[in-house]
């Protein structure tokens, strides 16, 4: 006989300490149960059922529900219990997981046959099908009539009861998984809230008649309703007892409904109200059968004074206009549940922009916060002691806070962080670069951890309850339920995930109070004195190293008290308040500090009244000091962050840190921020913004120093290169309506210049030269509108010049110069692949020939560009350079040197003056010209390639070649520093200004300027030198 008979055949109070022996809490009671069950049909499996029971979360609960649920159950279904190991250990758990899911049990016997028997635990249902099913409780006997009200409640309610209890069962013995679950939850809410809508609807058409409204061309149409879910619902996260968060939306108010019978209809907005009244009420109606969902709508538009419906358009206006930012946290798992989906869809693209903000917004952070500090104060207030695994500190708010925060801040610019669950969203932000992958895998094994033992506390409470049970015996149930063997295990485990939670929020939320850095100096905070005088203050000044301390002052008073517009919010100057002495402080330790205030001030007066810049460098004190090390470093990207402050939200992007992107990268980068705009004007500034940002992010890394001086060229031209290509792509679909396709495709855009040799810098104009194919004669477009491919690919051309060329509020993408093409300004602005090898065969003057050295294929059909390139340079290299030719290039060279160079005494201009950039590359394109002929390896279009070449084939020597290169390098570096640091494109270093001291200190000359200058005249002598001896020679000595 085994151990439970034995038990039975005892003596209670043997048999009574046997049992709490094997680990019930009461022996006794659990013996009068066995013995109870003993003489049933369970009665020859004793030995499963205390198996079974001492394994569940509470072993005396399971045996007391258990022969409750025994005595209610039909007696052929305790029999088939009986037959089943499985099934009875299962139903043993439930009963000492759960009193509710035992009593669910006990009065829903067909849905626990169903579920033990008939295979309903095993899979998950989807929205279809749970649509499906309550779609034929509506149904009375398959026919058409409608339930009453009375009966929709009931309906919903049963159905809801026996879908709880399958989810539930799922849940607590571990089939389906958190998501699962949640999801199920969710689905099954959105398909009760359609059925109970649809019926309400057809009753109140059948009183008022159909509503109908006018759309904006004044067409008829029958006005629609959708059920907005937010919060969990949208996120599609319910727990068991969750609130459902809902807003209801319909079409116009323009109309109304047609009347029934001869009776008059009612206003649509009537009309929509009585329905959301009324779908409401059925819901959250407290029956016999209890309630079916607690519906919250608090989070419409104006709260609980508002209309508990509100139509599309009062909807948009009232975002638009009063808006917060707590609406813009609901509005973002925003999902529409019930009714029309169409018009959901349509209310989730008006709130879109309200939500996601196209730049970057970091008042989301502050108001978050203290959105949690509230909850937090009103938790502690009501109960100090609980443990909320819901908002008590690392709980699931926070999890949550954390991903809508980064949500707000960057969906405006990252589509892709627009995802509704909690769990999609933390993927995505590792996906954006905001998360680390070790970051991310806390937050998400927090939060199945944290919501799977929401779900078991609520559904051993069988309520909605956030809070850990405070007795002992609660705690363990509640530990075994969430698999571990005893409460100190499942504390230690629930301590140190809160823990890791915690730790992230309080890095996002926390972390400029936590890393302010050293306090400033004491001149700094007495500048931010209230009694301060303008003397006193220029004195300090003068302390802290800065050059003009008169002009300092006014900028100091701007830093202290904000701009001086009358409309600057009291947020918005608190927060400078806080900013201005680290500004100062940091302007005073930067490379210029007069530059640094000069900038600072300059920008602050830009931002104006916009509180979300302030609030972000408050929020991230090393965007402050990078921003003001650029302000003391770079006039070029000082003037592109002041002329769009939005541009700031550059530098706290992950892609600042990337100081090296691959073609491949910025190619899809360009085109998935251009495809995202709208019409043509939104793709034009999305062009733009691109640009700008990507010139910022390569600036910034040039100034810290993690790009070289070729690097920064690399990076400049490839960025120019993808932008020609999205520019084409605008270009094209403009003209595709009127004209359609070429007959044949090839086209593409020659770099010409430093965008032909790869060697662009900030600012750079792009020399461009456009060519089409036209072998097979003359051709003509596919459009409405038929003309030929020629004219076809000057409009196009034209178009593209356009696209980068023209202002917008985002400014220009790029200047662009064609002059260089065949007859120059005179000449067509689309040249066909035969006439340009034709006219640098037989017509290219010298320079022409010369401007086609550095000819390379940058955007459009690229392989088409490559042949016509290697036929150019057939031309261009198959006449050699005579000396005639080459006594042109002298002459040519000198007269740039009179006319553009503008040297005087101590005025020196490092491109066009004697010894420049301009020696060094005509000289080697002379070279090239000479030999390129009969030697192809010299067709190089950048410079130094082509040095190394013409070194390799012994047209160079080493000295010479070490000599140019060393000099070209430093050039190249003076030049490229002259334009971010001063934003100078003319190339002058000027002895004893201040500009070329600072720029000697960035380039790191000890000794400053002398060093710099010294470092210069040496190279220009020496490069003159070699220029002339190179040139006289190709010349023949003339």
């Amino acid at each position: 006989m085994d151990a439970e008979r034995n038990v039975a055949a005892m003596e209670k109070g043997e048999g009574a300490a046997r049992l709490e022996a094997m680990g019930y809490g009461s022996g006794g009671r659990a013996y009068d149960v066995l013995a109870a069950l003993g003489d049933g049909a369970l009665g020859r499996r004793l030995d499963a059922v205390n198996r079974a029971a001492l394994a569940s979360p509470s072993p005396d609960e399971a045996l007391a529900n258990l022969e409750r649920l025994c005595g209610a159950l039909p007696d052929r279904l305790v029999e088939l219990f009986a037959t089943d190991e499985e099934a009875l250990r299962r139903v043993v758990r439930l009963c000492g997981a759960s009193r509710l899911l035992t009593d669910t049990m006990a009065i829903e016997p067909e849905a626990t046959e169903r579920l033990f028997f008939g295979g309903s635990l095993e899979r998950p249902k989807g929205l279809d099908e749970y649509r499906r099913e309550f779609g034929g409780l509506l149904s009375r006997k398959g026919g058409d009539e409608r339930p009453s009200r009375r009966e929709l409640e009931r309906l919903l309610r049963i159905y809801k009861r026996r879908e709880f209890l399958r989810i539930g069962a799922r849940d607590i013995l571990g089939i389906a998984t958190m998501s699962e679950v949640t999801a199920e939850l969710s689905d099954l809410a959105g398909a009760l809230i359609d059925g109970a809508l649809s019926v309400c609807l057809d009753e109140l058409a059948a009183l008022y008649g159909r509503p109908l409204y006018r759309d904006d061309e004044g067409r008829e149409r029958e006005a629609a309703f959708t059920v907005i879910g937010l919060g969990k619902l949208g996120g599609r996260e319910l727990n068991f007892f969750s609130d459902i968060d809902i807003l209801y939306i319909y079409s116009s108010d323009r109309g109304g409904t047609t009347g029934v019978g001869g009776r008059p209809g009612t206003t649509l907005n009537e009309f929509f109200t009585r329905l959301a009244e009324r779908l409401t009420a059925v819901l959250s109606a407290v029956t016999d059968e209890g309630i079916c969902f607690r519906v919250d709508l608090d989070l419409r538009p104006e709260g609980r004074s508002g209309p508990i419906a509100n139509s599309l358009r009062s909807a948009e206006i009232y975002y638009e206009s009063w808006g917060q930012t707590w609406e813009r946290s609901a509005l973002i798992k925003a999902r529409p549940v019930a009714g029309s989906g169409e018009l959901g869809r349509q209310f989730l693209a008006m709130v879109s922009p309200f939500v996601f903000r196209r730049h970057l917004d970091f008042t989301a952070i502050e108001e978050i916060k203290s959105m949690k500090e509230r909850i937090d104060l009103a938790r502690l207030r009501r109960s100090p002691s609980v443990r909320d695994v819901k908002l008590g500190e690392g709980g699931i708010r926070e999890i949550e806070f954390f991903c809508q925060a980064l949500q707000l801040i960057y969906g405006g610019k990252d589509p892709e962080l627009r995802a509704k669950g909690t769990l999609e969203t933390i993927e995505r932000l590792v996906g954006a670069g905001l998360l680390g992958r070790g970051e991310a895998g806390d937050l998400k094994e927090a939060y199945v951890f944290l919501r799977n033992l929401e779900h078991r506390i609520q559904i051993v409470e069988g309520r909605q309850t956030h809070a850990l049970p405070v007795s002992a015996a609660g705690l363990s149930r509640t530990a075994r339920l969430m698999g571990f063997d005893d409460i100190e295990a499942f504390e230690s485990e629930y301590a140190a995930v809160t823990a890791r939670v915690h730790k992230l929020y309080r890095g996002l939320f926390y972390r400029a109070e936590e890393e302010k850095g050293p306090e400033v100096p004491e001149p700094v905070a007495a500048l931010f004195s209230p009694e301060i005088t303008d003397e006193e203050a220029e004195a300090l000044l003068r302390e802290l190293g800065f050059r003009d301390p008169r002009g300092g002052v006014g900028k100091v008073r701007l830093l202290r008290e904000g701009p001086a517009h009358g409309r600057i919010p009291p947020r918005a100057r608190t927060l400078v308040a806080g900013l201005g002495p680290r500004i100062l402080h940091l302007a005073s330790a930067s490379p210029d500090p007069d530059r640094a205030l000069h900038h600072a001030s300059l920008f602050l007066s830009a931002v104006g009244a916009r509180t979300a810049f302030y609030s972000l460098l408050n929020e991230n004190p090393a965007v402050t000091e990078l921003l003001v090390r650029l302000f003391g470093t770079s006039v070029f990207l000082s003037q592109a962050i002041i002329e769009h402050p939005e541009n700031i939200d550059t530098l706290l992007s992950p892609e600042i840190s990337k100081p090296r992107k691959t073609r491949a990268e910025l190619d899809e980068e360009s085109a998935e921020a251009v495809t995202r705009a709208g019409d043509y004007e939104g793709r034009l500034d999305a062009l733009r913004r691109f640009k700008n940002q990507e010139v910022l992010r390569i600036g910034i890394n040039d100034i810290t120093g993690e790009l070289e001086g070729t690097e920064v060229s690399a990076q400049l031209t490839a960025l120019a290169e993808v932008s020609l290509e999205q520019a084409i792509a605008i270009a094209a679909a403009e003209l595709r309506p009127r004209f359609g396709e070429p007959s044949r495709k090839g086209f593409v855009i020659m770099g010409l210049g430093k965008l032909g040799s790869g060697e662009l810098i900030y600012g750079s104009d792009l020399d461009l030269l456009f060519v089409y194919d036209d072998r097979g004669g003359c051709a003509e477009t596919s459009g409405p509108r038929v003309i030929t491919d020629h004219e076809y690919y000057v409009r196009l051309g034209q178009k593209i010049i356009s696209v980068l060329t023209v202002p917008t509020r985002e400014g220009e993408a790029f200047k662009v110069d064609t002059r260089l093409r065949p007859s120059g300004s005179a000449g067509p602005l689309v040249v066909s692949r035969s006439s340009l090898i034709a006219y640098q065969t037989e017509r290219a003057e010298v320079w022409e020939r010369q401007a086609m050295v550095r000819a390379r294929a940058a955007a459009g059909d690229i392989s088409f560009g490559e042949a016509v390139t290697a036929e150019l340079f057939d031309a261009v290299y198959g006449r050699g350079l005579s000396e005639t030719e080459a006594s042109e290039m002298v002459r040519i060279r000198g007269r740039m040197e009179r006319e553009i160079a503008g040297e005087g005494p101590g005025r020196y201009n490092i491109k066009t003056g004697p010894g420049g950039l301009v020696d060094i590359e005509f000289l080697v394109q002379a070279l090239q010209l000479r030999h390129g002929g009969r030697e192809p390896a010299l067709r190089k279009a950048n410079t130094l390639a082509a040095m190394e070449a013409l070194k390799d084939n012994g047209r160079l020597d080493e000295e010479d070649f070490n000599l140019l290169v060393e000099a070209y390098r430093f050039l190249r570096l003076v030049e490229t520093g002259l334009r971010i640091v001063h934003n100078r494109p003319e190339g002058y270093l000027v002895e004893g200004s201040a500009e070329v001291e600072a720029l000697a200190r960035r380039l790191g000359f000890k000794d400053a300027a002398p060093g710099l200058l010294s470092r210069y005249l040496d190279h220009r002598r020496r490069v003159r030198s070699l220029y002339k001896r190179v040139l006289s020679k190709l010349a023949g000595g003339k």
